[in-house]
């Protein structure tokens, strides 16, 4: 077989993109950060190309990879030590002067490269065993091509591993549920295997077995790949200081396909043997549901120690599956300084198949639920998953999150009433809870700029101390990342402090004591893993802290594990996840930023808004291309609406440097065909073998007809001085309309201060005004609106990417706008309409930015009283928008005092939108009922709530045509009215001589009764 670039950069990306998506594997992501930002990257990959084409010729290339192989030792279980305060006494102080490790796991470390065949082998040979397990499991599940049976192109190698577990879980407990209200008795069995890439014995027998397999199913004379990965197993083996003959390295993706193949007997055996009505594997983790069984309440005494035992007998031990193995164990009791040592015998349960496969008695949990008792546990749980699951599905509520902190985090035990406080028994940490609160708290935060919250940051330092800190290791990137966004020096120095304090005072705990050299390990592991989660946090902002910071601070440590170089790897280390866009790109402000050729020349705070805006004018337009390696070794899919994004504020800024609006009057609006060239590149073109073997011309075709699946834009009418028109612009990928369209009209208050500020300062993006936005987001979703329409000016532009990623979670329309976008003195007023596709099971928005053509009278006075600049265009160009099957066109405020300009879509439209913020309501009062009549059409405006008359209109009679109408309130509110345009359209057909005016008004003189039949 002979093998290209191709295929090597297809591994590298697909390891790259997991390691992007996975909180497990920081250190190696900090490995694939510095493989890419070397100089040899380039020549890294061709290596590797060239050994696989020469295996035993190269055969020494391989040898020095082998060599290079280590671990890590990583922290499993800590625990305090004995309280002296005596009995009954609970405290809520986790800080000690030591902690104790008591368990640690091994995880792999090597070079890149060995990951990259790790990849190679998956999609070349491990992909086979996939087909022999995939049923019952559900970790490691490869994304296949129904068709070839492969692993499909691109970035995708497992379905995501979140999406997988949710799955695991909530099927057996979707099913329990169901077989229960079916009136059928039901048992739930819980199992974890214990220490299981310890203990697996791969043998050569078992090793020729799946060579064997892999070569009838691929039908290669050779399995090259497989004979690596056995390879690099066992030189892991070698060095790994666990005592095992069959030890799975942790931390290489190849582990994960062997050790599911290595289960799938013990899999079917259990099946055989028990056909339980569901049976989900997730790694080693097992869910079983037995269908018309219960547990008994009595057992015999004189066999068996509990009802669990009994069961397990009855149904492992007795069918064969488990032999149980009797234990003795040791408990230890201690109560101030009196010690009682106790021995408790207990049973192992061992797979009858192979001794190696053992299950965790401590984590063993049966639940049995008898149809003829009360569901409400069942029920109970099922509520919990889907709270949790929905966690993020509406936007946090400023309010709430501080208040739900304690809540969230601390779980009290009870034995009692909650009344009594005499009741509580314990208090632990949830880490879900704390992950959850910190995710809430940054979200909040990147809508404005450097805003501390001394509560929230009190709430932070407070609960993480001590063990708890230890404990909850993998939300140090999130703490800090919290306090760079805010911009809060301090508080990151008081936490890292205290966390490096921490990891000094652990210690190894008396049994089974922790060897000292893993002792020293785990802490340089814990100290590496702080170390990266500093530079992620700092290379969203490079400038926030310096070298010299750091170095005034790291001398202050003098302990042996502690490196010092410390403050220097931070800082390169900063650099490299910058380089190779390993940072969190979901915490970019604007959009792609990060992708710009301007951050490799210059620290660029990625979390603020302004920053692009405020550049100096003089910097090269080249500075602010896309840096293309970034771009084809990208660990994401981009969306489209995100290059809309960078590309229209990219044009913006330098147009206004030349006081040029030609990206406003141009009427094929290229803009959009620009940004959906990088797209496909990018997603497609890049990241695709097929696109390899293919000439430019035929990339060109494949490009544009998958444009035609995103959008279509054709022209539409033209003066004839060709100074006003419109394009249609199509967004086929849209489902149709099947029912009355929602329209949710937000009836907010925008206030003269926020237009001044956006205008001469910097927006205002305080708590208040945060709080009324995401009220108003989750608002529409609360009443499940089609569209969401928005006054004029109503919205920062820095929000525009939420309201553009609600528009394609939610696949919900939103016309807003944006409050004025002051550059190099030019104030653009611009109306954003965000329209949503999904294509393939990808959903996308589409954006469409449109300036003022009519400022107002006293709207230009304000401008140009302070020395600004209001853009006049020369030619007036408006948009005929085809969404679900509706036609609709927007107007911004007094662009409807146009008579010629409100005239263009006769006939044309089933929908006119107007986003306004107008004192003059009586007027505009009147020409929205014009409006509604002579163009016949639907018409929804929305007007700042202190002005009032935002409003849902028809074509009907005085007293039926408004839908809605609203003015007034103190609180931000979205009100929904349902719409008809299939009636509408019906109607419209009709000449006037049949039409039914109790239904609508009749169509004007010269309407075009072609165009709704055509519709």
């Amino acid at each position: 077989m002979k093998f290209e670039r191709k295929d090597v950069d297809l591994a590298y990306r697909k390891l790259k993109s997991y390691v992007y998506y996975d909180n497990f594997s920081l250190l190696l992501r900090q490995q694939i950060a510095e493989f890419e930002s070397s100089p040899n990257f380039e020549k890294c990959l061709n290596d590797l190309v060239s050994f696989l084409n020469a295996p035993v010729k190269k055969e020494s290339y391989f040898k020095a990879l082998l060599s290079e192989i280590d671990y890590y030792v990583a922290p499993k279980k800590f625990s305090r030590e004995p309280f002296n305060y005596g009995d009954n006494i609970i405290s809520n102080n986790f800080t000690e002067s030591s902690y104790l490790l008591e368990k640690v796991n091994y995880f792999f470390k090597g070079p890149v490269e060995l990951h990259i065949i790790s990849i190679l082998w998956i999609l070349k040979e491990g992909y086979v065993l996939h087909k022999d397990y995939h049923k019952d499991n559900y970790a490691y599940y490869l994304e296949l091509n129904s068709e070839s049976g492969n692993v499909v192109d691109g970035l995708r190698l497992f379905k995501p591993y979140f999406d997988q577990y949710q799955r695991w879980r909530d099927k057996g407990v979707d099913l329990a549920k169901n077989i229960v209200a079916e009136g059928t008795d039901v048992v739930v069995l819980s199992l974890d295997i214990k220490e299981y890439y310890y203990n697996i014995n791969y043998h050569p027998d078992l090793q020729e077995e799946i060579h064997t397999r892999i070569v009838n199913d691929t039908g290669e004379k050779g399995t090259l790949f497989t004979q690596m990965i056995f390879d690099i197993n066992d030189a892991y083996q070698k060095i790994c200081p666990k005592n095992s003959k069959g030890i799975m390295p942790i931390g290489i993706l190849s582990s994960g396909i062997l050790a599911n193949w290595f289960l799938k007997d013990f899999d079917k055996k259990i099946k055989q043997e028990l056909s339980p009505a569901y049976y989900g594997r997730y790694v080693d983790d097992i869910l079983i549901v037995l269908s018309n069984t219960k547990i008994s309440k009595t057992y015999d005494t004189n066999r068996f120690q509990s009802s669990l035992e009994e069961f397990l007998h009855k149904f492992f031990v007795d069918r064969r599956i488990f032999d149980p193995i009797p234990n003795k164990k040791k408990i230890i009791h201690q109560s101030g300084r009196r010690k009682c040592i106790e021995i408790q015998k207990e049973i192992t349960y061992q797979f009858i198949s192979d001794e190696n496969i053992e299950i965790q008695k401590d984590k063993i949990i049966l639940y049995s639920f008898e149809s003829k008792e009360s569901q409400a546990v069942l029920d109970m749980f099922k509520k919990k998953i889907e709270q949790h699951s929905s966690a993020f599905w509406f936007l946090p509520n400023e309010n709430d999150i501080n208040d739900d902190f304690d809540e969230s985090v601390y779980e009290l035990t009870y034995t009692d009433t909650v009344n009594k406080l005499r009741s509580v028994t314990d208090i632990k940490q949830s880490k879900y809870g704390a992950s959850i609160f910190l995710a809430k708290r940054i979200k909040i935060s990147l809508l404005s700029d450097n805003k501390k919250d001394d509560k929230t940051t009190e709430q932070i330092l407070t609960f993480f101390k001590g063990i708890v800190n230890l404990e909850f290791s993998n939300l140090w990137e999130k703490v800090l990342t919290y306090f760079v966004i805010v911009d809060d020096k301090d508080a990151f120095w008081k936490f890292f402090k205290e966390t490096i304090n921490s990891i000094d005072c652990i210690k190894s705990s008396g049994s089974p004591k922790v060897k000292s050299n893993d002792l020293k390990n785990t802490k340089k592991y814990l100290g590496e893993y702080l170390m990266n989660c500093c530079a992620m946090a700092t290379a969203l902002n490079p400038g926030f802290v310096d070298l010299n910071w750091w170095s005034d601070r790291c001398k202050r440590f003098n302990y042996d594990w502690f490196s010092n170089t410390f403050y220097k790897n931070v800082y390169a280390l900063k650099k490299q996840y910058i380089t190779s866009n390993l940072l969190r790109n979901s915490f970019v402000i604007v959009p792609l930023l990060n992708y710009l050729k301007i951050t490799n020349e210059r620290d660029v705070n990625l979390v603020k808004y302004d920053y692009l805006r405020l550049l100096s004018t003089d910097l090269d337009k080249t500075n602010f291309n896309f840096d293309e390696k970034k771009l084809m070794y990208a660990p994401r899919f981009i969306y489209l609406y995100e290059f809309n994004c960078i590309d229209f504020l990219r044009e913006l800024i330098f147009q206004a440097k030349g006081y040029d609006l030609k990206m406003f009057e141009d009427f094929g609006q290229n803009i959009y065909h620009n940004s959906f060239d990088t797209f496909f590149k990018v997603n497609h073109e890049y990241r695709n073998t097929f696109y390899v073997s293919k000439n430019g011309h035929e990339v060109a075709n494949y490009s544009e007809n998958l444009k035609k699946y995103y959008f279509k834009i054709n022209e539409g009418y033209r003066s004839c001085d060709q100074k006003l028109g419109y394009n249609t612009l199509e967004i086929p990928q849209s489902k149709k309309i099947e029912h009355d369209l929602k329209i949710a009209v937000a009836n907010t208050k925008v206030k003269a201060t926020n237009i001044a500020q956006s205008l001469f300062d910097t927006p205002n993006t305080d708590k208040e005004r945060r709080k009324d936005f995401i009220d108003l987001l989750n608002g529409a979703e609360k009443v499940k609106a089609d569209i969401l329409i928005l006054p004029e000016v109503s919205t920062p532009y820095r929000w525009l990417p939420v309201l553009a990623d609600q528009a394609r979670r939610k696949q919900r329309a939103i016309i807003v706008g944006l409050e004025h976008i002051r550059i190099n003195n030019v104030c653009y007023n611009l109306l954003a309409t965000i329209l949503p596709m999904e294509h393939n099971g990808i959903k996308d928005v589409v954006i469409n930015f449109r300036l003022k053509n009519h400022y107002s009278p006293g709207e230009t006075k304000l401008i140009v009283d302070r020395g600004k600049i209001v853009p006049k265009l020369n030619k007036a160009l408006y948009n005929l928008f085809i969404w679900r099957g509706m036609y609709f066109s927007n107007y911004n405020c007094y662009e409807l005092a146009d008579i010629n300009h409100r005239a263009l879509f006769k006939s044309k439209v089933d929908v006119l939108f107007a986003s306004e913020y107008n004192q003059d309501v009586n007027y505009f009062s009147n020409i929205a009922e014009t409006i509604s009549r002579d163009i016949h059409c639907y018409f929804v405006q929305a007007n700042s709530s202190d002005f009032g008359d935002s409003r849902i209109t028809k074509p009907s009679k005085t007293e039926s045509k408004d839908i809605l109408r609203l003015k007034g309130g103190e609180n931000s509110v979205v009100l929904l009215g349902k719409i008809d345009i299939k009636k509408l359209r019906e109607f419209q057909k009709t000449r006037i001589s049949g039409q039914d005016t109790k239904v609508f008004k009749n169509t004007p003189p010269d309407f075009d009764h072609s165009n709704p039949e055509n519709r």
